[in-house]
């Protein structure tokens, strides 16, 4: 494969499709494998042994090593996502790049493809090598399904994988992400008995009962608020994203259902939450005010934090500073897959070239002079840690 400038491998990037297929009803755009089988094909080139975990199902994890793992001391991981949200109403061409004045547009092009090119790009022969003499062996891996669940990075964890330290490769505006939120996903359901709307003392109100739970939650998340602070994270959140219930009008409601997003401190177990939920839902039925109850776990996202001390975080600081840009460490409210690879790697931040800003938006773009600048912060970094 021969050798590609920082911007003409972005935009071959960005020239294949990889939507999640669950943003999409597009078939001809959808799936990892095309945008996994270029990633591959780019560091075997480069020397790395290439491992896949489910190609055959056209949803696959890229897993590339560099040095023997014999011999190594440590392992560094790089991870990107493969997979893009869908490209529905976008203003330009989703997979043909656009420059215009100081940005490059496409889908992708800074959540996730940006900041893996960056990465990518660094990676150069004498990099690789030098990390190898110092004992470092090099993993990177391409990961299907985050943006429906992180199903790729969990997928990665379930079987084993372990390494010592992990930079995430998502678009932070090169801010060094050492903590983020848990994301505890869940959906209640309450059921009732439906009746006429003239006479509901005759039926069991399901929203009724509903808008005791969503006061119940609202509260608990008042409660560890008071109780749990963050100095980086803040404080614990909760949405209502969705309620859906009733037939009519006229007609007493005999089911309902919400989708709760609850976003956890390091300090905090979601587990316990879904506990007191279910303890909560048991009481109301034992009283009347239900007929029946479900809950239904959509995502138990880790929240990590890794210390801002860190040789990790040092490194990359390190770096930052020999390019000019003063280092900036904070956390996130958002979710990546550091917080399920942070089961298995002690040492974890996110970080890249782009802005969340622009993730997932119709005019998708990154500033060219930050996707440059990012790409010599990672080499820099690579040389050094």
């Amino acid at each position: 494969m021969a050798e590609r400038s920082l911007v003409e491998l972005l935009e071959e990037l960005i020239a294949i499709p990889s939507v999640n297929p669950d943003t999409t009803n597009d078939r001809s755009c959808s799936g990892e494998l095309r945008i996994g089988e270029y990633v591959a094909a780019y560091l075997e080139a480069r020397g790395f042994c290439i491992e896949w975990q489910d190609r055959e199902t056209g949803r696959p994890n890229v897993i590339a090593s560099f040095g023997p793992e014999s011999a190594a001391a440590r392992t560094l991981l790089l991870e990107a996502h493969l997979d893009t949200v869908g490209v529905d109403g976008m203003s330009r061409p989703p997979f043909k790049s656009v420059v215009e004045n100081t940005r490059l547009y496409g889908r992708g092009a800074c959540d996730d493809k940006g900041p893996m090119a960056a990465a990518l790009h660094a990676l150069r022969p004498p990099v690789l090598d030098a990390l190898v003499s110092r004992g470092i062996r090099v993993v990177f891996v391409g990961a299907m399904g985050e943006e429906k669940g992180n199903i790729g990075a969990e997928r990665l964890v379930e079987r084993g994988f372990k390494a010592d330290m992990a930079l995430i490769l998502e678009p932070t505006d090169l801010a060094i992400v050492h903590a983020h939120k848990g994301a505890l996903w869940f959906e209640v359901e309450v059921r009732g008995r439906a009746g006429h709307g003239s006479d509901p003392a005759r039926g069991v109100s399901a929203i009724a009962a509903m808008t005791e739970i969503i006061r119940f939650l609202g509260s608990e998340t008042d409660e560890a608020a008071a109780r749990t602070s963050n100095p980086v994270l803040g404080k614990p959140t909760l949405n209502i994203g969705s309620i859906h219930g009733g037939a009519s009008v006229n007609i007493v409601p005999d089911r309902c259902v919400i989708e709760v997003d609850r976003r956890l401190l390091p300090e905090e177990d979601g587990s316990l939450l879904i506990e007191q939920t279910q303890a909560k839902l048991d009481q109301m039925k034992r009283v009347g005010q239900t007929t029946g109850h479900e809950i239904r776990i959509i995502k138990m996202g880790m929240p990590f934090h890794t210390a801002s001390d860190s040789a990790l975080v040092a490194g990359l600081s390190a770096a930052c500073t020999a390019c000019g840009l003063r280092p900036k460490t904070e956390g996130a409210a958002w979710y990546s897959d550091a917080g399920a690879l942070s089961k298995v790697c002690p040492e974890i931040v996110v970080f890249g070239p782009g802005s969340i800003r622009q993730a997932h938006t119709v005019d998708e773009y990154i500033e060219l002079e930050e996707l440059e600048r990012g790409s010599k912060i990672l080499e820099l970094f690579l040389g050094k840690i």
